[in-house]
Protein backbone atom coordinates (compact mmCIF):
# COMPACT_ATOMS: atom_id res chain seq x y z
CA UNK A 1 0.00 0.00 0.00
CA UNK A 2 1.39 3.45 -0.87
CA UNK A 3 1.82 5.78 1.65
CA UNK A 4 -0.17 9.17 1.52
CA UNK A 5 0.94 11.63 -1.68
CA UNK A 6 2.84 14.14 -0.29
CA UNK A 7 2.52 17.31 -2.65
CA UNK A 8 5.50 19.78 -2.45
CA UNK A 9 7.18 22.99 -4.25
CA UNK A 10 10.36 24.63 -3.84
CA UNK A 11 11.70 27.98 -3.82
CA UNK A 12 15.40 28.30 -4.20
CA UNK A 13 17.69 30.72 -6.42
CA UNK A 14 20.54 27.68 -7.48
CA UNK A 15 18.67 25.77 -10.11
CA UNK A 16 20.49 22.74 -9.26
CA UNK A 17 18.84 22.44 -6.20
CA UNK A 18 15.46 22.14 -7.94
CA UNK A 19 16.61 20.18 -10.24
CA UNK A 20 18.21 17.69 -7.33
CA UNK A 21 14.96 17.42 -5.85
CA UNK A 22 12.73 17.32 -8.74
CA UNK A 23 14.84 14.34 -9.48
CA UNK A 24 14.31 12.79 -6.40
CA UNK A 25 10.71 13.38 -6.43
CA UNK A 26 10.97 11.32 -9.52
CA UNK A 27 11.81 8.04 -7.71
CA UNK A 28 9.57 7.96 -5.06
CA UNK A 29 6.44 7.40 -5.74
CA UNK A 30 4.47 8.85 -2.71
CA UNK A 31 6.14 12.23 -3.74
CA UNK A 32 4.54 15.12 -6.22
CA UNK A 33 6.65 17.95 -7.33
CA UNK A 34 4.31 20.70 -8.04
CA UNK A 35 7.22 22.87 -9.32
CA UNK A 36 10.08 25.09 -8.34
CA UNK A 37 10.88 28.88 -8.78
CA UNK A 38 13.78 31.01 -8.38
CA UNK A 39 13.03 34.06 -6.49
CA UNK A 40 9.79 35.56 -4.36
CA UNK A 41 7.41 36.81 -6.61
CA UNK A 42 7.47 33.58 -8.46
CA UNK A 43 6.83 31.47 -5.70
CA UNK A 44 3.84 32.97 -4.26
CA UNK A 45 2.43 32.78 -7.52
CA UNK A 46 3.20 29.17 -7.63
CA UNK A 47 2.04 28.21 -4.24
CA UNK A 48 -0.79 30.09 -4.62
CA UNK A 49 -1.66 28.42 -8.01
CA UNK A 50 -0.52 25.13 -7.08
CA UNK A 51 -1.27 24.80 -3.27
CA UNK A 52 1.09 21.75 -2.18
CA UNK A 53 1.21 20.21 1.28
CA UNK A 54 4.85 21.78 1.75
CA UNK A 55 7.48 23.93 0.61
CA UNK A 56 10.82 23.71 0.86
CA UNK A 57 12.21 27.46 1.07
CA UNK A 58 15.82 28.42 0.77
CA UNK A 59 16.77 30.84 3.68
CA UNK A 60 18.67 32.53 2.09
CA UNK A 61 17.06 34.37 -1.41
CA UNK A 62 19.02 37.19 -2.96
CA UNK A 63 20.74 39.33 -0.62
CA UNK A 64 18.51 38.80 2.16
CA UNK A 65 17.04 36.13 4.52
CA UNK A 66 13.79 34.91 3.59
CA UNK A 67 11.51 34.98 6.63
CA UNK A 68 9.48 38.20 5.18
CA UNK A 69 8.78 35.47 2.38
CA UNK A 70 8.04 32.61 5.09
CA UNK A 71 5.57 35.28 6.47
CA UNK A 72 3.48 36.07 3.63
CA UNK A 73 3.16 32.57 2.64
CA UNK A 74 2.13 31.49 5.88
CA UNK A 75 -1.05 34.37 5.80
CA UNK A 76 -1.67 33.52 2.00
CA UNK A 77 -1.20 29.74 1.94
CA UNK A 78 -2.29 29.17 5.77
CA UNK A 79 -2.68 25.14 4.64
CA UNK A 80 1.01 24.93 3.37
CA UNK A 81 3.66 24.32 5.41
CA UNK A 82 6.98 25.70 5.13
CA UNK A 83 10.33 23.77 5.41
CA UNK A 84 13.24 26.17 5.39
CA UNK A 85 16.02 24.94 3.37
CA UNK A 86 19.22 26.32 4.55
CA UNK A 87 23.42 25.17 4.83
CA UNK A 88 23.24 27.19 8.22
CA UNK A 89 22.80 25.33 11.62
CA UNK A 90 22.07 28.13 13.81
CA UNK A 91 19.70 28.52 16.85
CA UNK A 92 18.64 32.52 15.93
CA UNK A 93 18.07 31.21 12.13
CA UNK A 94 15.70 28.47 13.75
CA UNK A 95 13.85 30.87 15.77
CA UNK A 96 13.55 33.19 13.02
CA UNK A 97 12.00 30.59 11.03
CA UNK A 98 9.89 29.18 13.94
CA UNK A 99 8.87 33.20 14.26
CA UNK A 100 8.18 33.21 10.54
CA UNK A 101 6.00 30.48 10.46
CA UNK A 102 8.09 27.41 9.33
CA UNK A 103 6.91 24.12 10.42
CA UNK A 104 10.37 23.09 9.53
CA UNK A 105 14.22 23.37 9.38
CA UNK A 106 16.34 21.44 6.96
CA UNK A 107 19.60 21.20 6.07
CA UNK A 108 21.01 21.22 2.54
CA UNK A 109 23.60 18.68 3.32
CA UNK A 110 20.75 16.22 3.76
CA UNK A 111 21.03 13.48 1.26
CA UNK A 112 18.22 12.78 -1.40
CA UNK A 113 17.63 10.00 0.00
CA UNK A 114 16.82 11.26 3.66
CA UNK A 115 14.61 14.02 2.01
CA UNK A 116 11.80 12.15 1.11
CA UNK A 117 11.58 10.95 4.91
CA UNK A 118 11.81 14.41 5.91
CA UNK A 119 9.26 15.62 3.61
CA UNK A 120 6.88 12.75 4.76
CA UNK A 121 7.48 13.37 8.90
CA UNK A 122 6.37 17.23 7.90
CA UNK A 123 2.73 15.75 6.15
CA UNK A 124 1.99 13.35 8.66
CA UNK A 125 3.37 15.24 11.99
CA UNK A 126 2.56 18.51 10.70
CA UNK A 127 6.49 19.76 11.75
CA UNK A 128 9.90 18.25 10.96
CA UNK A 129 13.18 19.80 11.64
CA UNK A 130 16.73 18.43 11.04
CA UNK A 131 17.78 16.73 14.04
CA UNK A 132 21.11 18.19 14.09
CA UNK A 133 19.71 21.29 14.23
CA UNK A 134 18.30 20.44 17.33
CA UNK A 135 21.13 19.40 18.88
CA UNK A 136 23.20 22.39 17.95
CA UNK A 137 20.38 24.61 19.44
CA UNK A 138 21.19 22.73 22.56
CA UNK A 139 25.19 22.70 22.93
CA UNK A 140 26.10 25.58 25.16
CA UNK A 141 23.43 25.24 27.06
CA UNK A 142 24.86 24.29 30.94
CA UNK A 143 23.58 24.21 34.40
CA UNK A 144 20.20 22.63 33.13
CA UNK A 145 19.32 25.46 30.71
CA UNK A 146 18.30 23.36 27.98
CA UNK A 147 15.43 21.89 30.52
CA UNK A 148 14.10 25.15 30.79
CA UNK A 149 11.18 26.52 29.02
CA UNK A 150 10.22 29.61 27.29
CA UNK A 151 7.19 31.64 27.85
CA UNK A 152 6.11 30.17 25.09
CA UNK A 153 6.54 27.14 25.35
CA UNK A 154 4.91 27.24 29.09
CA UNK A 155 1.92 28.96 27.49
CA UNK A 156 1.08 26.16 24.91
CA UNK A 157 2.07 23.38 27.52
CA UNK A 158 -0.67 24.70 29.88
CA UNK A 159 -2.95 24.48 26.97
CA UNK A 160 -2.24 21.26 26.14
CA UNK A 161 -2.46 20.44 30.08
CA UNK A 162 -6.11 21.52 30.07
CA UNK A 163 -6.52 18.92 26.65
CA UNK A 164 -7.05 21.70 23.89
CA UNK A 165 -6.20 20.83 20.68
CA UNK A 166 -3.73 22.42 18.28
CA UNK A 167 -6.38 24.60 16.25
CA UNK A 168 -7.32 25.70 20.06
CA UNK A 169 -4.22 26.71 21.16
CA UNK A 170 -3.22 28.41 18.36
CA UNK A 171 -6.68 30.73 18.65
CA UNK A 172 -5.58 31.27 22.45
CA UNK A 173 -2.32 32.40 21.87
CA UNK A 174 -2.70 34.34 18.19
CA UNK A 175 -0.07 31.82 16.86
CA UNK A 176 -0.09 29.65 13.49
CA UNK A 177 -1.32 25.76 13.68
CA UNK A 178 2.43 25.17 12.25
CA UNK A 179 3.99 27.35 14.73
CA UNK A 180 2.04 25.51 17.79
CA UNK A 181 3.25 22.42 16.40
CA UNK A 182 6.62 22.61 15.79
CA UNK A 183 6.76 24.13 19.18
CA UNK A 184 5.41 20.59 20.73
CA UNK A 185 7.54 18.95 18.55
CA UNK A 186 10.35 20.42 19.75
CA UNK A 187 9.56 19.99 22.95
CA UNK A 188 8.78 16.05 22.24
CA UNK A 189 12.47 15.55 21.17
CA UNK A 190 13.97 17.90 23.61
CA UNK A 191 12.52 15.75 26.95
CA UNK A 192 13.08 12.33 24.78
CA UNK A 193 8.84 11.48 25.14
CA UNK A 194 6.46 10.68 21.99
CA UNK A 195 3.33 11.77 22.91
CA UNK A 196 1.82 14.94 24.04
CA UNK A 197 0.40 13.36 27.81
CA UNK A 198 3.93 11.99 28.29
CA UNK A 199 5.21 15.35 27.88
CA UNK A 200 3.05 16.82 30.20
CA UNK A 201 3.67 13.85 32.76
CA UNK A 202 8.15 14.81 32.43
CA UNK A 203 7.32 18.08 33.15
CA UNK A 204 5.32 18.08 36.16
CA UNK A 205 7.44 15.54 37.81
CA UNK A 206 10.64 17.50 37.58
CA UNK A 207 7.79 20.76 38.62
CA UNK A 208 8.85 22.31 35.27
CA UNK A 209 5.50 22.61 34.90
CA UNK A 210 2.50 23.70 37.90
Amino acid sequence: MMDELVRFSAIDDHDIILFAVEAMAAREPDLEYCGGATDARRGLELVEETKPDLVLLDLRLGAGNSFPLCEELSERAPGTGILMFTAFANEDLLQGAIHAGAVGYLLKDTSTSALPHALRSAKAEGAYFDPRVVNASLIGSKHGKDSALTERELAILRLVADGKDNHQIAEALQFSVHTIKLNIAQMLKRFGVRRRAELVKVLMERQLLT
